[in-house]
């Protein structure tokens, strides 16, 4: 029986396999004891497992091995009482192995407050009316933002250009229509607001504009500062500064008064050959102070936990994706995954928004993954929000967006790439909106208003999707990408992505100090 068989026959069995325990297996295939064998024996113990180690493995056929001499078995009591029963997705913080953990967070309740979340909101029909009012709001909403800025309060409806003096200083605030650059090396970019269009030059003379244009994507609504031309024909503009909305440099940041943390990770792809269990269960352990860790105080400080999608790999999300599955079907990866969570203590809070490997519509903004098709993780103590989502903990804002985007605005913005997971989401807040480029790699729902459009600047801004972790600060807002807990793929080596698995944040809600933990 090959490996991805065995493993899977344990998991139809309820029962999941440790990597030690897999290699444990591995060495005896030419034993006589087959995996019907073993597993019929762990279901016989006074505590169905569902966690399988290696030193269980071989206490199973020890006792198999000396029941068939005759010989009375030696398998431990303590063996079988430390396996933890799974017939329920139940947690229990009095079911802690760690009698002197004693948590913190425990002590609070939860705080949390979902601010703007599109399940239950979607009603877009697909119309054209429907795209229309969606680039209308983006419009207004942006371009509300850019005209509050001290450099932009003076800003004309393009419309009116062609009444002011030709070479007059003028300030518009558009959406890109169309951005096209000439054999010269000069740059056009066809801006438009609800009053009517203009062309705005920038010339290639000008580096550090031309730097700046590089930046501006079709579809984003950015303002210009410009010498108006205007001489018979339609008023053109000579462009001296391109201004982005951008954040605040500075603003409050709230704090909870609570000493309790946040662990936030993201992109498990639970059911993928190259998910890092035994990373994933050492992190649990952690949070269940079951480990020696030096900062099992830190642990037990911990009140959420905060997924941003991909929960588990999906089925067809990429050519050849099923050579690369060890669970194949859609349901029983959510089982699992709702399995192996179940596994957290249940003082923890966890919200689970999704991405694109999770069963959600491919076009953002994605509701919630379906009760119908993960029942189990609605068994848990979770809240389940759609991506993007806003929520609040203990007063502390969070921003939490899957990625997707990402693809697009790598390719298209020059000095981004895929090793360095933070630089993409700065641009993001920069340019106020989750998924600036139409008709890219990103799909986007025409719905009656924009969700991806950040419309108040968060405490924390939370992404996944890259599988690189990175953490920065931007004008006083936290930056977080998680990370993975899946190792390479021949999809990401295509993509020349290296993971860097089992990273995990822990960000304290009163003080923003970020702590990272490693599990890999």
């Amino acid at each position: 029986m090959d490996e991805g068989a065995l493993v899977r026959k344990f998991i139809e069995a309820e029962m999941q396999l440790t990597q030690d325990a897999l290699e444990k297996l591995r060495s005896n295939k030419d034993a006589h004891f087959s995996a019907d064998q073993i597993i019929a024996a762990l279901k016989e113990l006074e505590n169905r497992p569902f966690l399988i180690t290696g030193e269980l493995i071989s206490e199973i056929l020890e006792k198999q091995t000396r029941a068939e001499q005759g010989l009375p078995s030696q398998i431990s009591s303590q063996t079988e009482l430390s396996v933890e029963p799974q017939q329920k997705i139940e947690r229990r913080v009095k079911e802690l192995s760690y009698t002197k953990f004693k948590p913190l967070a425990a002590e609070y309740e939860p705080r949390v407050r979902v601010i703007k979340d599109v399940t239950g909101q979607s009603y877009s029909e697909g119309e054209l009316s429907d795209f229309v009012n969606l680039f209308r709001d983006r419009y207004e909403r942006i371009s509300s933002i850019l005209k509050k800025r001290l450099d932009l309060n003076d800003a004309v409806p393009i419309s009116s250009l062609r009444n002011l003096l030709d070479k007059q200083l003028v300030k518009v605030v558009g959406m890109v229509r169309e951005k096209r650059e000439s054999s010269a090396g000069n740059v056009v970019i066809e801006l438009e607001d609800l009053s009517g269009s203009v062309s705005a030059f920038v010339f290639s003379s000008s580096k550090d504009l031309i730097k700046k244009v590089g930046e501006v994507n079709n579809d984003e609504v950015i303002g210009v500062v410009a010498s108006l031309k205007v001489d018979g024909r339609s008023p053109r503009l000579f462009v001296r500064d391109i201004i982005w909305p951008d954040i605040p440099i500075r603003r409050e940041v709230h704090r909870a008064e609570e000493p309790v943390c946040a662990a936030l990770i993201s992109d498990l792809h639970v059911g993928s050959t190259q998910f890092y269990e035994d990373s994933f269960l050492k992190f649990v352990r952690w949070l269940r102070g079951e480990s020696d860790d030096p900062d099992s105080e830190l642990a037990g400080m911990v009140k959420y936990l905060v997924i941003a999608g991909d929960i588990v790999d999906g089925i067809g999300v990429y050519p050849h994706q099923e050579e690369e599955l060890l669970i194949n079907d859609i349901f029983k990866q959510y089982d699992f995954a709702a399995k192996l969570l179940a596994q957290i203590p249940d003082y923890i809070t966890m919200i689970i928004s999704p991405g694109n490997h999770d069963a959600v519509r491919p076009s953002e903004p994605q509701p919630a993954i379906h009760r119908d098709v993960a029942s189990g993780l609605y068994d848990l103590n979770s809240i389940m929000v759609g991506n993007p989502v806003r929520f609040s903990l203990h007063g502390v804002e969070f921003l939490v967006y899957h990625g997707r985007s990402f693809d697009d605005v790598i390719s298209s913005i020059p000095g981004l790439n895929r090793e360095e997971s933070t630089p993409p989401m700065v641009k993001l807040l920069r340019k106020r909106h989750l998924a600036p480029i139409y008709g890219g790699r990103t799909a986007i729902s025409p719905e009656k208003k924009d969700y991806l459009v950040i419309d108040d600047v968060p405490d924390v801004f939370h992404c996944g999707h890259l599988h690189v972790f990175g953490y920065d600060r931007y004008r006083d807002v936290s930056l977080v990408n998680s990370g993975t807990f899946q190792g390479m793929t021949n999809f990401m080596r295509q993509l020349g992505v290296r993971p860097t698995p089992g990273v995990v944040p822990i960000i304290n809600l009163q003080t923003h100090e970020t702590v990272v933990k490693k599990f890999a």
